[in-house]
C-alpha cells in the first residue's frame, strides 16, 4: 500500500519562482499585498498605497490595475508624484514575469521617454543579473527575452509596431496623428493582453489629456463602468506625500488650508519642506492644478467666469417669451444649434442644443424642426452660410429657408461676440444674465474647455483655438451679436 504523503499540497497562488544568476527573483504575484511585497524585495521601493482622498486612487492601485488587471490606463497624477518612477516599475515587472514581452516607452518628448529610461537604468544597476546583454540607450534587453524600447515620436515609429505594452508619458505633448497610430499598435500575446498606458500632469485645458480625463469620467459615470476604454487612475500631492511629523505645527504650516492634517498619515516620498517651497512660488491657479489635481489651469481659459454652479441652471421652455436659434454651420465639423429665450430681466436661457456631423443640410433643418418646443421667432447664423457653394450654386441660408427656416445675420469681430458672452456670465452689478439647461452637455464642456493657445505656439495669443469647443461657442456667439448687442441712442444736436 502506498501511504499519502506529509507534504502539503501547494497553493494556486504559489508559483514556481523565477531564477536569474546569482539571485532568486520573489514568486509571480497575484494579489494586491505580495505586488507590493515583490516590488519592495526586487528594487527595494516601498509603493505608496493609502487612499488620503476619498475620490482618488494611489500610485500601488496603478501597479495593481497594469500588472494584475492588464487595463488600458489613463494615470493622472501631479507633478513630481511619482508616475513615470512606478510606471517604470510596471515595465520591469512586465518584462521580467510575462518572459517574451515586447515593452515599448512613447514619451511627448525624446527627453521623457529618456526619464522613464533612465530610472529602468537605475533599476537595472541595482540588479545586474535581470539584464540580457549591455543597457543601450533606446534599448532594454531583460533575462527571458522581454525587450524594452524607447520610441522617437513620430508615425513611422509608432505604426511599425506589434507589441504587448506601450507606455505614453505626458501625452499632453503628443501629435494628434502619433496619438491615433497609438492606437493600433498593440497585440495580446500568450497571456499578456496588449494594453495602452497613459501617465500625465493635466495642467492644460481643452488637451488631450483634458480631453481623454473627461472621456474616461463619461465611462464611469455611465450605466455600465466597466466598459472598454481607458480606466482613469488619478492620485494626487497627499497620496504620495511624507508622514509629517508631530513636531510640526499645523496652525503655522503653509499647507494647512489643504491638508487639514491627513499628512499625518502620510506614507509616500514627498517631502514637505518642498511642497511648502513649491506653493510659496506658485500661482493659486496653477498649485490646485500641478500638485492637487483638480482640474487643468484656468489661465488660458477663455471663460475663466464660467462656472457650472452659477450658470447651469434647469429651465423650462415659457410659451410667453420669444424663442430663438442659433447655428454654427458645419459638415465634417458639427453644425451646432442652440435654441435660447430671454427673460423679461434680460437673462439668457440656453434651453437644448443640437450637434450633428456629415449629413446634408436639408436633413439638418428636417431635424431642427422637428426639435423646435414652440414658433421659433428668428434664425441667427454664421455671415459665412450667406456664400454660394461652388458644388450646388447654393448658399446655406437659401437652403434652410427654402425648407422654412429663415435665417438673420450681422458682421461682427469674434472679440465683440465673446465681451458679450463674458458681461453676460459675470455682469458688473447683479446676478448672472447667462443661465444654460443641463441637457447642453457640448455647450457646458465648450465653456470649460475653449482657450487661448499656449505661450510656445506660434498662433495668435489673443485669437481662441479651433479645436472643437469653437463650434458651440460660435453659435451663442451669434446669437449675442445679433440680438444682445446694447441698443444706444443717438442725440442729434441740431445747430
Amino acid at each position: 500500500m502506498s501511504s499519502k504523503s506529509n507534504t502539503p499540497a501547494p497553493k494556486p497562488d504559489a508559483k514556481p519562482q523565477i531564477l536569474i544568476p546569482g539571485q532568486m527573483i520573489p514568486s509571480r504575484p497575484t494579489k494586491r499585498h505580495t505586488l507590493a511585497a515583490a516590488v519592495k524585495k526586487l528594487l527595494g521601493i516601498t509603493v505608496p498605497g493609502r487612499k488620503m482622498c476619498p475620490h482618488h486612487d494611489t500610485p500601488l492601485d496603478y501597479l495593481v490595475a497594469s500588472f494584475l488587471q492588464q487595463h488600458d490606463l489613463l494615470v493622472w497624477a501631479n507633478r513630481c508624484g511619482g508616475k513615470t518612477m512606478v510606471a517604470a516599475i510596471a515595465t520591469l515587472l512586465d518584462a521580467i514575469y510575462r518572459p517574451g514581452s515586447k515593452i515599448r516607452i512613447l514619451g511627448g518628448s525624446f527627453e521623457q521617454s529618456a526619464r522613464l529610461a533612465e530610472y529602468i537604468r537605475e533599476f537595472c544597476h541595482d540588479r545586474p543579473d535581470m539584464l540580457d546583454g549591455t543597457i543601450r540607450r533606446d534599448r532594454v534587453n531583460i533575462v527571458g527575452g522581454s525587450e524594452i524600447r524607447m520610441l522617437a515620436q513620430s508615425q513611422r515609429a509608432v505604426r511599425g509596431q506589434h507589441v504587448q505594452k506601450i507606455r505614453c508619458d505626458e501625452v499632453d505633448l503628443f501629435d494628434s496623428e502619433v496619438w491615433q497610430a497609438v492606437q493600433f499598435a498593440t497585440r495580446s500575446e500568450a497571456e499578456t493582453r496588449g494594453s495602452i498606458e497613459v501617465l500625465s500632469t493635466l495642467h492644460r485645458s481643452g488637451g488631450l489629456m483634458d480631453q481623454l480625463v473627461q472621456e474616461a469620467r463619461e465611462r464611469a459615470s455611465g450605466d455600465d463602468p466597466a466598459q472598454a476604454g481607458y480606466r482613469l487612475i488619478n492620485w494626487c500631492l497627499w497620496e504620495v506625500i511624507e508622514r509629517c511629523p508631530p513636531e510640526r505645527e499645523c496652525a503655522s504650516c503653509p499647507l494647512e488650508e489643504d491638508c487639514g492634517g491627513i499628512a499625518r498619515d502620510g506614507e509616500g516620498f514627498f517631502r514637505i519642506d518642498d511642497a511648502i517651497t513649491i506653493k510659496a512660488r506658485s500661482s493659486r491657479s496653477a498649485w490646485e492644478a500641478e500638485m492637487l489635481c483638480k482640474g487643468p489651469q484656468r489661465q488660458y481659459l477663455v471663460f475663466e467666469e464660467f462656472d457650472p454652479a452659477l450658470h447651469v441652471r434647469e429651465m423650462e421652455y415659457c410659451t410667453s417669451l420669444p424663442l430663438y436659434r442659433a447655428i454654427d454651420f458645419g459638415y465634417a465639423s458639427p453644425l451646432t444649434c442652440l435654441w435660447i429665450q430671454v427673460t423679461d430681466d434680460g437673462t439668457v436661457h440656453v434651453l437644448d442644443e443640437y450637434a450633428r456631423v456629415r449629413l446634408p443640410l436639408t436633413k439638418h433643418a428636417g431635424n431642427l424642426i422637428a426639435r423646435d418646443m414652440g414658433t421659433v421667432n428668428a434664425t441667427f447664423v454664421d455671415p459665412a452660410g450667406r456664400q454660394r457653394e461652388g458644388t450646388s450654386g447654393a448658399a446655406s441660408t437659401e437652403l434652410l429657408a427654402s425648407m422654412g427656416i429663415p435665417c438673420r445675420w450681422c458682421a461682427s469681430r469674434i472679440l465683440e461676440g465673446l465681451e458679450l458672452i463674458r458681461a453676460a456670465l459675470s455682469p458688473a452689478i447683479g446676478a448672472p444674465k447667462l443661465l444654460i439647461h443641463p441637457r447642453c452637455k457640448i455647450l457646458i464642456n465648450s465653456f470649460q474647455t475653449y482657450h487661448y493657445p499656449a505661450p510656445e505656439t506660434t498662433a495668435e495669443p489673443d485669437r481662441p483655438v479651433k479645436d472643437g469647443p469653437d463650434h458651440a461657442i460660435d453659435a451663442l456667439r451669434y446669437f449675442f451679436v445679433n440680438c444682445m448687442r446694447p441698443k444706444q441712442k443717438v442725440r442729434r444736436i441740431r445747430y
